[in-house]
């Protein structure tokens, strides 16, 4: 009987300030996911209790939240 590999998920995920940061993080994981690699990178704004209650129509800052993920072979 042929057994065949047996893959894990592999997923890192965080969030960083900007664009630049997101990118960084992507590259530094991707060897790390296998051959066919899934990125994701969204805006996310970060509104604390402390500024929604302030009433201030001052724009929240935005980060964005960055996903790698992918299957690699299990040892």
């Amino acid at each position: 009987m042929t057994r065949t590999p047996v893959e894990k998920t592999v997923r890192y995920a965080t969030t960083v300030e900007d664009l630049a940061g997101a990118w960084a993080f992507v590259m530094e994981k991707l060897e790390q996911v296998g051959p066919d690699p899934s990125v994701e990178i969204s805006p996310i704004w970060v509104i604390s209790v402390g500024d929604a209650l302030s009433g201030t129509e001052e724009a929240p800052p935005r980060h964005f939240s960055v996903v790698v993920s992918g299957m690699v072979e299990e040892s």
